[in-house]
């Protein structure tokens, strides 16, 4: 009896670190098996991704692909995130945000971008993309029901590095792969040795066909000159070196957005890594001491009050400084006034995030809100009167834009000020959209040579010198002929280099409707 317990005893000891690695190697196939899913559902559509992003962008920032990238960017991901079966339903999120109204305003930005030549206009498109394209993954992966507006700063922010952190992702998928294929036996013997049988037949089969190949090759050459000299560059390394270098370029683009593509699928389908997101989004409030903001708020009204006042009687009733006209008066102070006003946004909303409520604090915040509402008209006052003096520039014209907007956003801060469910993020997300898109939309270049040239036929000198030198071709349609075809002018080159770009480089993928219309109207 004592030596079967003794038997008994032993073969325990034996078989629990058996049993224990057992478990370790069935978790190691367990994570190779997920690994290699993954890259069986997201690798080849990834790459294919890649080549889609490289054929539609590569030296191509507004060309007549644009469209159809945002739109097949849409699709892609929409297909593969359906597919992770990882997002939530839309009958079961919460998400505040309108998808539909997403996807219409990436494609819209994109058509935008292959409709002007303006630099500032195509760099913001792309930027209101990726912004639009960020919340929208959120959605997909997220519930941003009671997100506040630090809340989706937080995670988008999060989803970017871990995005980012995971595009060696392809790699470990790949290798966990081809390990679990040769664990599972695929190929076996069998297969080593068909492939030993492949390499050798091959071998025998080069030197072969080398030496014959090499005198075929003579005789030819010698038969034909084009021939001849197509041998001679190959053999002696005679490549075309900027062909080489966007060779080079492309295939590191296709590798880049290949892993960033794969990263975000690896990063976003981790349920840990959603877990994460949404446990930094939905981070507790901080009540600090309400007094504290009271004071901080109460010493900033008075301040704020005196300088309306200020404004109200010195620049809306015409009581200015001695020595100062209105344009001058115009100038001082603007884009401090401005600054001001980011400020003031800042400080409210801070003040909601961070500090406890009451009737007092919302009393003097919404102070605040009028006392900008103040600044911004005052701002706005200023640079109109600058203008009506010194003609319209761009950055004036996206100064007003902006203040319109400053406004827009203060409403909204103003409601969420007395009404903490109200989704502040969406409003601002769907105003200063609709806002910008509006304002790309009207081509302002256009309407800028527009009203400058209508103002020098009011009797004011037009500034020939920027109209030349600083619009973009969007301002052609409303240009004299003598500043379009003077050769030493922006608009020209501009054209010439717009043809050469078309005629060097797959033309009709860089076709540009402003850019078209000013070359024929240069060249007729």
């Amino acid at each position: 009896m004592e030596n079967n317990e003794m038997i008994t005893g032993q073969q325990i000891m034996v078989t629990v670190p058996q049993v224990n690695n057992l478990a370790v190697q069935e978790m190691k196939i367990s994570e190779m098996k997920k690994k290699a899913k993954r890259f069986q559902l997201f690798g080849i559509g990834s790459f294919l991704y890649a080549l889609f992003y490289a054929f539609c962008l590569y030296r191509n920032a507004s060309g007549i692909t644009y469209p159809f990238f945002a739109g097949g960017t849409l699709l892609f991901f929409g297909y593969f995130i359906k597919k992770s079966e990882s997002s939530s339903a839309d009958g079961k999120t919460k998400a505040h945000i309108n998808k539909v109204f997403l996807m219409i305003s990436i494609l819209i930005a994109g058509s935008i971008n292959c409709t002007t030549d303006s630099g500032v206009l195509i760099i913001f498109d792309k930027l209101l993309m990726v912004v639009l394209s960020g919340v929208l993954l959120l959605q997909c992966w997220h519930d941003l029901a009671g997100w506040s507006v630090t809340a989706y700063v937080r995670g988008g922010i999060t989803m970017l590095f871990g995005s980012i952190a995971n595009t060696i992702a392809p790699v470990y998928d790949v290798t966990a792969h081809w390990n679990l294929r040769h664990l599972n036996g695929e190929k076996g013997k069998k297969t080593t040795a068909s492939h030993g049988r492949l390499i050798k037949s091959v071998g025998i089969g080069l030197l072969i066909v080398i030496p014959m190949a090499m005198f075929i090759a003579i005789l030819l050459a010698s038969a034909d000159a084009v021939f001849g000299n197509l041998m001679y560059d190959i053999l002696t390394f005679s490549v075309d070196i900027e062909g080489l270098e966007n060779i080079i370029k492309i295939a590191i683009l296709i590798t880049v957005v290949f892993a960033m593509c794969y990263g975000i699928f690896a990063y976003n389908t981790e349920s840990r890594n959603i877990k994460a997101i949404d446990n930094v989004a939905k981070t507790e409030k901080t009540n600090w001491d309400a007094y504290i903001a009271v004071t901080v708020n109460g010493v900033m009204c008075v301040m704020y009050v005196v300088f309306s006042g200020i404004q109200i009687v010195s620049l809306f009733f015409g009581k200015l400084p001695e020595g100062y006209t209105y344009s001058s008066y115009a100038r001082h102070g603007f884009f401090e006034l401005v600054f001001v006003c980011l400020f003031n946004i800042i400080l409210v909303l801070c003040t909601l995030a961070y500090f406890g409520s009451s009737r007092l604090l919302r009393l003097l915040l919404t102070l605040i809100c009028v006392c900008t509402y103040i600044m911004t008209i005052s701002s706005a006052y200023r640079m109109i009167l600058y203008i009506s003096s010194y003609q319209l520039t761009f950055l004036r014209l996206l100064v007003l834009w902006g203040l319109v907007m400053i406004a827009v956003v203060m409403t909204g801060v103003l409601i969420y000020t007395y009404n903490q469910k109200f989704s502040l993020f969406r409003f601002m997300l769907v105003t200063l959209t609709a806002g910008w898109l509006c304002f790309a939309a009207a081509h302002p270049d256009y309407w800028i040579a527009s009203y400058n040239i209508t103002a020098s036929g009011d009797g004011q000198d037009c500034d020939r010198s920027y109209l030349t030198w600083n619009l973009s071709l969007d301002a052609v349609p409303a240009l004299p002929m003598e500043i379009i075809q003077d050769t030493t002018g922006i608009y020209y080159r501009r054209v010439k280099q717009y043809q050469q770009q078309t005629e060097e480089f797959m033309g009709v993928r860089t076709f540009n409707f402003s850019r078209a219309y000013a070359a024929h109207k240069i060249n007729h």
